[in-house]
């Protein structure tokens, strides 16, 4: 017993992903996650190439299973995340949506709770993943429920609790001023602890720079209304945010001394800066952190080793883009997404 990477040769490879084009639920629905996360995981470490990989996600427009699914969006979230700043997100971004939108047909986006437990995070999943995504149905339908909910605030039912999350910060992300105040007159108001935490991390999705530089202000306050314990998670929610992640380093590094008076925790400062730091993957960016590290390296005190650990990562990420954002672009190009 152990834990493994299986890794194949080429023909081998070639004659799963057959099987898997041809009829995939002849190999078992674990073997399947298997083999995703371990193409992915051997591509992204250099063991395969990518071109193999997605090959082999090709199959996913007919997988309806959780488990697969969850293998191939954790490591497929990475690859996103690369891209979020390139000229070709939006290749991916399609190529993605045709793997998943057969799924979010299928699950559909109305809750039932009465399904099975792995049919309702099948459609949270789902959900999530295709307003990530912007996929238009996702989007409109997650609005309309929060406008309905907008207009009725006592009614807690409107949205399902499954889905308050993906649908709450959609609306939010997709809105204005008057969907972010709403969202946080309900967390000021509600009493129902799932409900606060949906709204409190949903409010960091929006768009909108200066309601997210508002929102820092209020969560670092020291009478805010939420608690300081949960100040770093909306913190991380806003620095996961494509638009506020700058806001939320240059927050970091001007507020440094503020934020440890708050927190009086350097282990949580090094934790927020883990977070603002884990999408960086440009050399620009790899000497932002060197520099803020050389002007605060007498007082990063514990803080100093998630430094050193973020130099690193942005290195990997660094040399992962060197390596293969061209490859899967081209791959991408010769599958139709140009």
């Amino acid at each position: 017993m152990g834990y493994y990477r299986v890794n194949y040769d080429e023909n081998n490879w070639n004659l799963l992903i057959q099987q898997l084009q041809t009829d995939h639920e002849v190999i078992h629905l674990i073997n399947r996650a298997q083999l995703l996360d371990d193409a992915l995981d051997l591509a992204g470490a250099g063991f395969l190439s990518y071109t193999t990989a997605f090959s082999i996600n090709a199959y996913l427009s007919s997988e309806t299973e959780y488990v697969p699914w969850t293998a191939a969006l954790d490591n497929m979230g990475y690859i996103e995340q690369m891209f979020t700043r390139t000229g070709h997100y939006g290749s991916l971004r399609n190529y993605l949506l045709d793997l998943l939108v057969p799924l979010y047909n299928s699950v559909g986006f109305e809750d039932n709770l009465n399904d099975p437990h792995l049919d309702q995070l099948t459609r949270v999943t789902a959900v999530t993943w295709a307003c990530k995504l912007d996929y238009s149905d996702c989007v409109s339908k997650s609005v309309a429920l929060y406008t309905s909910w907008m207009a009725n605030p006592s009614n807690q039912s409107i949205i399902s609790p499954n889905e308050k999350k993906p649908v709450i910060c959609t609306a939010i992300a997709d809105g204005g001023e008057e969907e972010w105040n709403f969202a946080w007159n309900q967390y000021l108001t509600s009493n129902i602890a799932t409900e606060k935490d949906a709204l409190m991390l949903s409010m960091a999705c929006s768009k909108e720079v200066w309601i997210l530089s508002r929102y820092l202000d209020i969560v670092f306050m020291e009478d805010s209304r939420i608690r300081k314990q949960d100040a770093a998670r909306v913190f991380s929610a806003i620095a996961r945010n494509d638009v506020g992640r700058d806001l939320a380093w240059d927050y970091l590094k001007n507020q440094w001394d503020i934020l440890y008076t708050f927190f009086k925790s350097f282990t949580t400062l090094g934790d927020l800066l883990t977070v603002v730091t884990e999408e960086f993957n440009t050399v620009e960016q790899k000497k932002e952190v060197i520099i803020f590290r050389d002007e605060h390296q007498d007082d990063l005190a514990q803080a100093d080793r998630a430094v050193e650990q973020a130099v690193e990562r942005i290195s990997n990420n660094i040399d992962w883009m060197a390596k293969n954002y061209d490859v899967i672009v081209q791959w991408l190009a010769d599958n139709g997404y140009p």
